[in-house]
């Protein structure tokens, strides 16, 4: 029998042991523990036990060379059935392989051109509450209007015109099941509860999932009775079809599905943009170079797909920030048969946790990790998808299906809101990172808008492909 990874000993909680730490502020102990103990170990609880493990070659070996031995999601993923039932991120095995050979062509490039111009519109739209905040000149959390912004563009991406009538309510019960499911992740002994426990707060979750369902179900049935009339999201997964069966998805599966898009596809890029704005915040020499780029390469056409492909340095800045604060900051996988990694015994039914986050701050693979340095994704020196010490996006068969949606997202915003305005922070503040599911800004992201002088024109296109 092979032998388990060594256990982490310290700090232990009287009940909790070593997990209860681990929980609180993994961003510290987790690094520690990895200098302690070495590139693998175990942490236990009375809840269970799970494995870290911290070079690129085992954290391959898990996403990606063996999966098929990691196929379930670990039980951190339990809460977000509640909201996300049986969808991608959650499901498992061979119904996921086939539902994500069903959704795959919603989000091929072709699909996404075709919503670039809705993306661009909301972008500028977007402008008119920054000039806003531009003349109130007071400290102003960017935040709550960039997960309204994304929550309003992956909504009409989805429901196109349907997108009036529901998307404040669908907003309004999404932020009451994130507050529950942010509450079980901070408090774990809550999974031992029901959630039929008359509690205020489990009566607003469950009101709050009855409505939602009722609101998503209403409007699958009424497109499956107009299957013609939209061309979205929801209208590509209506008309989905397994090969050989002609089968579609039920509408459970669509429902799972719509949700999921729609959760994910707008926390983790508010984030991801927060995050930006704050380190160009930091560091305005960078700053500097992306604003010229931006001026230099304007379009007097405005934005298409055509042109995005100018702003090089602006990617590589959205590179560079997802390093720093990858919005999702670790995986989960459960063994599902017995495994071995390093000379170590994974016996199955073990959670495996893979922290993104060490590989991307982790001086053993980056000069000056904590420095904000867009070069570093210069084509000569970014690291290579098998490196495996950039991942972003995750890896192997399970890679997030919408990182195309995502960074196109994240372009445009870039070059629209630097376009016009610089952001700077109040004196003293400092963004904590809060990492549950996603890497958030715990308290929010301070900024001070300021309105740009009108910029000058002067066209020298750098040509990259960039989304």
């Amino acid at each position: 029998m092979k032998p388990s990874p060594p256990s982490v000993q310290r700090p232990r909680h009287w009940l909790m042991g070593p997990a209860y730490f681990a929980q609180r502020n993994p961003l510290k102990w987790i690094p520690q523990w990895i200098e302690e103990v070495g590139d693998i170990f175990t942490i236990t609880s009375p809840l269970g036990r799970a494995v870290v493990v911290a070079r690129p070659e085992w954290a391959k070996h898990v996403l990606a060379d063996a999966y098929h031995h990691y196929q379930s999601k670990s039980r951190s993923y339990a809460v977000l059935r509640i909201l996300f039932g049986n969808g991608l991120v959650t499901s498992e095995g061979e119904f996921w392989r086939g539902q994500r050979k069903l959704i795959q062509p919603a989000f091929h490039r072709h699909r996404l051109d075709r919503l670039f111009a809705m993306m661009v519109e909301r972008a500028e739209g977007f402008v008119s509450l920054l000039q806003r905040a531009s003349s109130a000149g007071q400290p102003w959390d960017v935040c709550p209007p960039l997960s309204q912004l994304t929550l309003d563009i992956i909504s009409r991406a989805m429901f196109s015109t349907d997108v009036e009538g529901s998307a404040a309510d669908v907003s309004r019960h999404i932020a009451t099941l994130n507050e529950f499911a942010l509450r079980m992740l901070r408090h774990p002994w809550m999974f031992l509860l029901p959630r039929s426990i008359p509690t205020p707060f489990n009566g607003r979750q469950v009101r709050a999932l009855r409505d939602l369902n009722r609101i998503v179900y209403g409007i699958i049935q009424s497109r499956r009775q107009l299957p013609d009339e939209h061309d979205d999201l929801l209208s590509m997964l209506l008309s989905a079809c397994e090969e050989g069966t002609g089968r579609g998805m039920t509408d459970e599966q669509l429902r799972d599905e719509v949700m999921t898009i729609f959760v994910a596809g707008h926390e983790t890029t508010a984030n991801a943009m927060s995050w930006l704005i704050y380190l160009l915040a930091q560091n305005p020499e960078q700053e500097r170079r992306l604003i010229e780029e931006i001026d230099a390469n304007w379009p007097e056409e405005g934005l298409t797909t055509e042109n995005i492909g100018r702003f090089a340095f602006v990617r590589r800045a959205i590179e560079e920030s997802l390093r720093m604060f990858p919005s999702i900051w670790s995986v989960g996988r459960r063994c599902t048969a017995d495994d071995e990694i390093a000379g170590y015994g994974i016996p199955q039914g073990m959670n495996v946790v893979i922290p993104i986050a060490h590989f991307h701050w982790s001086a053993r693979y980056w000069d000056e990790p904590q420095r904000f340095d867009p070069d570093r994704f210069l084509p000569e020196r970014r690291p290579g998808p098998e490196q495996m010490i950039y991942f972003p996006f995750g890896a192997g068969p399970r890679s997030c299906i919408g990182n195309h949606f995502a960074l196109q997202e994240l372009m445009i915003f870039t070059v629209i809101f630097y376009r016009h305005f610089t952001f700077r922070l109040p004196p003293g503040f400092t963004a904590v990172p809060d990492p549950l599911i996603t890497l958030r800004p715990k308290n929010g992201i301070q900024v001070i808008v300021k309105r740009r002088t009108a910029p000058t024109q002067n066209p020298t296109p750098e040509i990259s492909s960039v989304v």
